[in-house]
């Protein structure tokens, strides 16, 4: 089961809900593409990267415990 909400204190109520119900974290919370970096084109044909902070969704992997 894969746990992807867009604020990370959701994820982690998601994440201690689903371990009481049985669940074991198999991938820890982390989140997606942090910062993304652009090609931003300037005046005079000079190029640099601009760094962009997207509100990229947190991300955990569980899977349910076989008794």
């Amino acid at each position: 089961m894969v746990i992807i909400r867009r604020r990370k204190y959701e994820a982690e109520q998601a994440i201690n809900d689903l371990e009481a119900r049985g669940f074991e974290v198999i991938s820890p919370l982390k989140q997606q593409n942090p910062q993304s970096e652009v090609l931003h084109n300037l005046s005079f044909d000079k190029r640099r990267f601009k760094v962009e902070d997207f509100s990229s969704p947190w991300i955990a992997k569980l899977r349910r415990i076989e008794e």
